[in-house]
């Protein structure tokens, strides 16, 4: 259950939540968490800060080293996932457990310099919602280079999104977008487009890369194939989410049409030479009426996601729009 920020933040400065995902990272924790302290005690005249480590169920000393480093610094909250859940779920358990005005999400190892959250804030202050880093210089080898590249790409072209890396978890967020996002399975890394479609203002910003510093990447090549299999949805949902029978509906109508010319085709064949083309061409005959039952199993589909949408949409009160602010009637306007 999300808390109340007002509970904590009694004071006139923002808080910043800073989220970090967990996983087999005990020997760069206790790095991770000074260079953390360096670079956000020097804002705390502007901010005050809360940091949330969610072990996702570390197999090594992750979660006895992040105990030990809270001892020592109150500001630093430790949440326990019951097993490995992944860093969708971890970072929408952070997320959830965060209390700030301001969110920033980073991974713990060290790939990401903690001394680049004051550019995060500045962005922030002047208006941005959503604010991603940008790894634009990176220093992985090719294998992990070109496959997220083209990943970008094209996620680029089919969200609409102009950020050159969605990739990286490396982000800040006003509180008020993370309370139109729900994370699963492996969305983390298209929290920006889901912004996007929340209608918020998203900014990136260069960020350092590195070599991974400690320890194993907990990454593999596999994952950029999840990237390619996941943009389907990514188009359906940035495209069609409040009006699904139209995707439905071209497909249907695509359909529809190769029946039909298959149809007109076997015709004019029949009605030229007089063979029985449903016996001599029994095969064109069945593609034919598989591709018009297709159809009606598009639009049939189409009506149901429909309706789908219609539940999701009015589902707890939400709005197929987001408002940002509401400039009210100055005094005794109505009356003129």
């Amino acid at each position: 259950m999300t808390r109340s920020v007002t509970a904590i933040n009694e004071t006139s400065k923002a808080l910043v939540s800073i989220i970090i995902p967990v996983f087999n990272e005990e020997t760069a924790l206790p790095e991770l968490l000074t260079r953390l302290q360096c670079s956000i005690n020097g804002l705390s005249d502007a901010y005050e800060f809360e940091m949330i480590f969610i072990d996702d169920g570390s197999q090594d000393r992750s979660l006895e080293v992040s105990i030990e480093l809270r001892d020592n610094e109150p500001r630093l909250e430790i949440v326990e996932l019951r097993s490995n859940c992944g860093q969708t779920a971890a970072l929408q358990a952070g997320f959830d457990q965060a209390r700030g005005e301001i969110v920033i999400s980073l991974d713990a190892d060290l790939q990401h310099f903690p001394e680049d959250i004051p550019l995060f804030l500045e962005k922030i202050e002047v208006g941005s919602d959503v604010v991603c880093g940008w790894r634009h210089d990176r220093k992985e080898g090719i294998i992990r280079r070109w496959p997220s590249r083209i990943a970008n790409m094209l996620i680029r072209r089919v969200s609409g999104l102009t950020v050159h890396d969605v990739g990286t978890t490396f982000r800040a967020y006003r509180r008020n977008i993370l309370e139109d996002i729900l994370l699963l399975g492996e969305n983390h890394r298209f929290v920006p487009v889901f912004a996007k479609v929340a209608g918020a203002r998203i900014d990136e910003i260069p960020i350092q890369n590195v070599v991974r510093p400690h320890g194993e990447s907990n990454y593999g090549i596999g994952r950029t194939l999840n990237v390619f299999i996941d943009l389907f949805f990514l188009y359906f949902f940035t495209r069609y989410l409040d009006r699904p029978i139209r995707i439905f509906g071209k497909l249907a109508a695509v359909c529809f049409l190769a029946a039909v010319a298959i149809t007109l085709y076997l015709f004019g064949m029949w009605a030229a030479t007089g063979i029985p083309v449903v016996r001599e061409h029994s095969g064109l005959f069945v593609v034919g009426s598989l591709l018009y039952l297709t159809s009606a199993q598009f639009l049939i589909g189409g009506i149901v996601a429909e309706l789908l949408a219609r539940l999701y949409f009015t589902a707890d009160g939400r709005k197929p729009y987001k408002i940002r602010k509401v400039w009210a009637m100055k005094e005794g306007a109505a009356s003129k």
